[in-house]
């Protein structure tokens, strides 16, 4: 008598401070329906990802693959082969596999789809915007994969709007709404609120994330020196570390902002906290992010928001005015005009802080995430 396979692969890159969360939850979720859940991971970790990773916080069954990692063009696009990939599908007889958008992972399922049944689920976050630089063949390559596809997992409406243009069945993709630990965020950003008084004397602006050219982190500095000219009690922090930080450094010295702006530096997921502690206002500028995770730890955390249009987060989660504000940095008059509100409205803008902290802790939770990942397990099975 053969037994009824009862486990979910899922496929992604590598373990990181905030997919860990989503697969316990996901694993707690799937526990409770009998399925079980085991994570393949492409690799521990590459050279540009400076996490500092603990894998005994993972609660769910994983198991990583002897992989060669593959740079697309840059270092920001890495890949990796998923070496034994069809041994160890054959090993775990799973009854569907997720697996991490349009990757070497897809295609080899892809066309193991040709000769065994196990269907398999496109997990993504990919949107269409003017850096992606699609080309003809990218998008046929998109395209036919997505053709044997049994079902789709999106990050956010842009992310499924995209799989969708890309010849996804819309009733087949489930949005598991892209996340992160939000109550580690809004406890510990919480108690170093009650328990310190930041008395510097300036008002905090945050920036966190990649200096990368793609960020366009300029633009934040070219609003700081606009607001320099009629303000001094300003302070932009800027958090992380990349490529283009001696440019930015640059930009700081010549226009004689040091005054005005810090280099603090990658940081890891528990220093985070502080800066959101101590400052006024999240500026999350990027010329193009098809997500944006930054921008639900900042909202999770009461931070009054200026979000980027050019990232898909952003189309989710702000409601402008009320959960933060949607903006074009490239606009810096703008811009300086709603840092200059937050600034000047200390009764009214933490109200903005709090409405997206109530969005997020009632739409964009871990269990909400886990939540589109079992509808759409739940819908390839039946």
């Amino acid at each position: 008598m053969f037994s009824v396979p009862n486990k979910v692969l899922l496929i992604t890159n590598i373990p990181n401070p905030y997919r860990i969360p989503l697969f316990n939850e996901l694993n707690k979720q799937l526990e409770e329906r009998g399925i079980k859940l085991k994570v393949l991971f492409g690799a521990l970790g590459y050279s540009r990802r400076k996490w500092e990773i603990d894998v005994s916080e993972c609660n769910f069954n994983y198991e990583v693959l002897p992989s060669r990692s593959v740079h697309y063009g840059n270092i920001e696009n890495t890949g990796f082969t998923y070496a034994g990939l069809y041994r160890l599908i054959k090993r775990e007889n799973p009854f569907v596999i997720i697996t991490n958008s349009f990757s070497i992972a897809t295609m080899k399922l892809w066309w193991r789809s040709w000769f065994r049944s196990t269907p398999y689920i496109i997990w993504s976050g990919s949107i269409p915007g003017e850096e992606r630089y699609d080309t003809f063949l990218r998008r046929l390559q998109r395209k036919i994969l997505i053709r044997r596809a049994k079902g789709f997992i999106a990050y956010g409406t842009q992310a499924k709007r995209y799989l969708v243009a890309m010849g996804a069945n819309k009733e087949k993709v489930q949005i598991a709404i892209n996340t992160v630990d939000t109550r580690f965020y809004a406890e510990e950003t919480g108690k170093i609120r009650a328990g310190r008084t930041f008395c510097d004397g300036k008002k905090h602006l945050l920036y966190i994330g990649y200096l990368v050219p793609r960020k366009g982190v300029i633009k934040i500095l070219e609003v700081i020196d606009m607001l320099s000219k009629s303000r001094a009690d300003i302070m932009l922090d800027i958090v992380g570390d990349g490529e283009d930080r001696g440019r930015l450094e640059r930009y700081v010295l010549e226009h004689q902002l040091s005054s005005f702006v810090t280099f603090h530096g990658y940081k890891q997921k528990f220093e985070i906290p502080f800066f959101m502690a101590q400052s006024q206002c999240l500026l999350f500028q990027t010329n193009f992010d098809i997500w944006g995770l930054v921008l639900v730890e900042a909202m999770t955390a009461g931070l009054p928001c200026l979000a980027s249009i050019q990232a898909g987060a952003t189309e989710d989660l702000i409601e402008d005015g009320v959960t933060g504000f949607a903006i074009d940095f490239s606009e810096t008059q703008k811009v300086s005009e709603k840092i200059n509100w937050i600034l000047d409205n200390p009764q009214a803008s933490p109200k903005i802080g709090q409405n997206a902290s109530r969005f997020v802790a009632e739409h964009v939770t871990l269990e909400k995430s886990a939540a589109g990942f079992v509808k759409a397990i739940t819908e390839v099975r039946l």
